[in-house]
């Protein structure tokens, strides 16, 4: 077949022209983008063929780093435009876990390409475009075709510069180089927004266990206390379109619930509460008529809902989204129109990448998804002026840190703009996009280990998040400190230490079989979390769970059985390590459980009223056998374990602000509760003891949060 003239693809009732790169339906153009094209020309010229999923994208998106979350996306809008069904497809079909096939008859034809009877094959031929074959009293149509072609050649590039404009947008702060100015080094500014006009930044400041809000004036630097030191917690901030207000929500640090909604003049006075029970996530619409938030009852049937109310008043609530468990809704910002609110929603339970972005209607309560991509978490969102897009923060396994990303509000593609060493989470826009603030935020936990009978001399050991006792007194732990989370070995005096996993997900959780001293641990290399197993050297990595995926917690002394955590819902399970079968053991929903060193009964804290119990369960009976009033009965019990004796237990205590750290002994035979020692004030992450009982381990820290202006992003 000659290869001069102009190549056109013909399927079903379409034709593609190759040089034109326009798709034509019964000779009608077919608006579709130029990544739509793209995509459509690759699939066409392997019909028939199976294009696996990373070669569509080097070859759609051949200078740009995209995630999966595009193709599929475009794969989606490309089947509308056809008018072809996914599920019984005529066109493009989707080949699982490979990739899509042209499935479609395809006629490659050529304009100068002649039968044998003279007569042109292609579709220039029904149009009277073959020259040595046009009638004369149709010639004179030709110049009047050739002159509609051009226009409607100059209106389809035009659409196309017009959409690549938006899609390379000259908004300021994505158009300059990258720029980034610190605005606290405390690491105790947890929250930061910026007035519309650029010029004012306000955010919240902890000093001496209180918590104040501060403004600060970009220019100069100075810094002025709007709102003074209180026992209360902030979870938002928002200014007014007109910058004369500042919206915020708290609740005292120590109370249970929800928090309320504020609204006081950035000049000083009272603040004024407008809303009540509502999460930290707020926004107000350009025209300072309307607030939205979230209200979060954490019910099965309603997890998380989307509210929208007067701004002035917090009058005329209306409900416009919900969820139900576990799906929860997170951060979300009226679009600049005014019509829309764009929202994260999604779970992240199970360390997968399901939380997406969507936008409702407020008047219809219409939804639709912005993006196919998903992500780990999305923390905070910003809209772009115009409404062409949004900036988010968000992680992505297996990427830990949390990046910068823009989404395209048009075709829905995504793409991360930072990539330094940082992890971002609040955001704040200015009106023209020529400002960004932002918190960066490093997680600082380390392993501390204490003598049982001397636990006022406590050592730090390592950096780690999660630790477990081996039989032979190894120490084996999770931590960060190689970029990712891994799991490490270390003796108790802190020599030999070893790297046991390399890999970009999370690896967390280690628990040590007593039978032959196998690791098995949590990973959610695969997409979500399972449970992994590993020789004590770190080879032979296996996965063990299948179906609903967890954190490790405990195997049996003959090693025949883990038992597991849920990692979407929290309810325990376990799995046969030989035939990897899984049970459903216990379906109660719970922070921690810990087990009785035969493995025969399990503990962990409940609500009780106002009040928290402990509570043991047997697990054949599968029934309560003791409950025990903790030391202080309204304190939160951070974990839980069992002296090796099976005679008592261990527990810490915090307030709800998990801080006031107590270790507690509770004897089972019902004697009174007695306290150990006193563990400070940060975090606690988990509590292990050894196989003898001499000595326990608590992971112990915080998180550090600090501003940063950024003037570029490119």
């Amino acid at each position: 077949m000659s290869s001069n003239g102009k190549r056109l693809y013909k399927f079903g009732a379409f034709n593609f022209n190759v040089e034109e790169n326009v798709l034509r339906r019964d000779n009608k153009p077919v608006s579709l983008t130029p990544k739509m094209l793209e995509l459509l020309r690759v699939l066409i010229s392997h019909h028939g063929q199976i294009v696996n999923k990373n070669d569509l994208m080097r070859a759609v998106w051949t200078d740009s780093f995209v995630e999966e979350g595009n193709l599929t996306f475009t794969i989606r809008q490309l089947r509308k435009a056809l008018e072809d069904d996914a599920h019984h497809p005529v066109y493009i079909e989707t080949v699982a876990r490979r990739g899509y096939r042209f499935i479609a008859e395809v006629e490659e034809v050529f304009a100068e390409q002649q039968s044998k009877n003279g007569s042109s094959q292609t579709s220039f031929q029904n149009n009277g475009f073959a020259a040595n074959h046009t009638p004369k009293s149709k010639k004179f149509l030709i110049p009047i075709f050739a002159a509609c072609a051009l226009l409607v050649g100059i209106i389809i590039v035009g659409l196309w510069y017009a959409r690549s404009k938006s899609l390379q947008t000259d908004t300021p702060v994505l158009a300059a180089p990258f720029s980034s100015e610190k605005l606290s080094t405390n690491g105790k500014v947890f929250i930061v927004v910026i007035s519309p006009d650029g010029k004012n930044a306000v955010y919240t400041n902890s000093s001496g266990g209180k918590q104040s809000v501060w403004l600060r004036q970009l220019e100069s630097s100075n810094n002025v206390e709007i709102i003074p030191p209180s026992d209360d917690a902030y979870f938002g901030l928002e200014f007014s379109p007109d910058a004369n207000f500042l919206y915020f929500s708290r609740r005292l640090r120590y109370a249970e619930g929800q928090a309320d909604i504020y609204r006081v003049s950035i000049f000083g006075g009272i603040p004024s509460k407008i809303i009540s029970e509502a999460q930290g996530w707020i926004s107000v619409s350009p025209d300072g008529a309307k607030i939205s938030f979230v209200r979060c009852y954490y019910r099965e049937e309603e997890n998380c809902s989307l509210w929208i109310a007067d701004a002035l008043d917090g009058k005329n609530e209306r409900k416009i989204a919900s969820r139900p468990r576990p799906i929860r809704i997170g951060d979300n910002k009226i679009s600049p129109d005014g019509k829309t609110v764009a929202f994260a929603v999604g779970q992240s339970e199970n360390q997968a990448n399901e939380f997406g972005l969507s936008e409702v209607e407020i008047e219809s309560g219409t939804e639709r998804e912005l993006t196919a991509q998903k992500f780990f978490n999305i923390k905070s969102l910003a809209w772009l002026p115009d409404k062409n897009g949004l900036l988010l923060t968000a992680s992505k396994i297996p990427i830990k840190n949390s990046l910068i990303w823009r989404v395209s509000a048009a075709t829905g593609e995504v793409e991360p703009l930072t990539k330094d060493s940082e992890s971002y989470s609040a955001l704040s826009l200015d009106k023209e996009a020529s400002r960004l603030v932002s918190t960066q935020v490093k997680q600082d936990f380390r392993l501390h280990l204490f003598q049982m009978e001397n636990p006022a001399a406590g050592r730090v050991l390592a950096d780690a998040t999660t630790v477990a006792f081996a039989p032979n007194g190894k120490i084996i732990f999770s931590s960060i400190m190689s970029g990712n989370d891994e799991i490490w070995s270390i003796n108790a005096d802190g020599s030999g230490q070893r790297q046991l996993t390399n890999n970009s997900a999370d690896e967390s959780a280690p628990v040590i079989s007593p039978a032959d001293s196998s690791i098995f641990f949590a990973s959610n290399r695969t997409g979500a979390v399972h449970v992994w197993r590993m020789n004590a050297d770190g080879s032979n990595q296996t996965q063990i769970t299948q179906k609903t995926g967890g954190f490790p917690l405990f195997t049996t002394p003959d090693g025949k059985w883990l038992y597991y955590q849920s990692g979407l819902n929290r309810t325990l399970w376990r799995v046969a390590i030989k035939d990897r079968e899984e049970q459903l053991i216990l379906n109660k929903e719970k922070y921690r459980f810990a087990f009785s060193p035969d493995g025969s009964q399990v503990a962990f804290s409940e609500k009780q009223g106002e009040e928290r119990i402990l509570t043991i369960v047997s697990l054949a009976a599968g029934q309560i056998t003791k409950t025990f009033h903790p030391g202080d009965r309204k304190a939160r019990v951070l974990d839980i374990a069992w002296l090796p004796d099976g005679k008592s237990m261990i527990y810490i205590l915090a307030n709800n602000e998990l801080e006031n750290n107590t270790l507690w002994r509770q004897p089972l035979d019902g004697g009174t509760p007695q306290q150990i020692t006193d563990l400070g004030n940060e975090e606690i992450y988990q509590l292990a003891l050894t196989p003898d009982g001499k000595t326990f381990a608590v992971v112990q820290g915080g998180w550090r949060h600090d501003a940063v202006l950024l003037k570029g992003l490119k």
